[in-house]
């Protein structure tokens, strides 16, 4: 006989990184489950989907609801509103690997998060893998540590790579810490180490 999931949590998960690094992308990866060639940023100012997610965890399967928010290019213009970030379960922190510019945004958008969705943790995407990197590993690792970041992956949005396996890893943790009744994740996917404060 199959085994039927639990019953399911909803989270809330939110893009956040500078314009131009394939958070849109992601979005429409997330929601198709493909790449979609041509995707833009839809007209309106917010843009959000729902997917519901079984995951195997070792007690039982369970179900899990995401709402996934793309900040629509609203970044450009420094017009993210609160109710972009009220209530978010999780923080997806996108750069480009081909950008150093985007990695050197990465700390002002980790304070935003701070200041805006302080309990939720973050988790940091590289994304464009599919292309030639031009940052080394271990700055993005070094960052991870200094910002205890609770996760870091590498992902292509065009190819596919990792996109899946990063939302599943990042679902799942948030399960399990719904189901321990802690609070926010405070142990991250990989060791870290003391962090500076944020310099807001």
């Amino acid at each position: 006989m199959a085994t039927v999931p639990l019953p399911g949590l909803k989270f809330k998960l939110i893009l956040l990184g500078d314009f131009g690094v394939g958070k849109t992308t992601l979005f429409h990866h997330v929601r198709a489950g493909r790449f979609l060639q041509g995707a833009h940023a839809p007209t309106e100012h917010l843009a959000i989907c729902e997917r519901t997610m079984q995951l195997s965890l070792p007690q039982a399967p369970r179900l899990a609801q995401i709402s996934l928010w793309d900040t629509a290019g609203e970044e450009r213009f420094l017009s993210l509103s609160s109710c972009y970030y009220r209530g978010t379960d999780a923080v997806l922190l996108v750069y480009s690997v081909q950008s150093q510019l985007s990695f050197d945004s990465l700390p002002h958008w980790v304070c935003m998060a701070r200041q805006h969705c302080p309990e939720a943790p973050i988790f940091l995407l590289g994304n464009k893998t599919d292309l030639e990197p031009c940052l080394p590993e271990d700055k993005a690792e070094k960052f991870s540590v200094e910002h205890r970041i609770a996760g870091r992956f590498n992902v292509s949005a065009k190819t596919g790579e990792n996109v899946d396996r990063c939302v599943q890893d990042v679902v799942r943790l948030l399960v399990l810490e719904s189901d321990a009744g802690c609070g926010r994740l405070t142990v991250p996917l990989q060791e870290a180490g003391s962090s500076s404060p944020c310099a807001c």
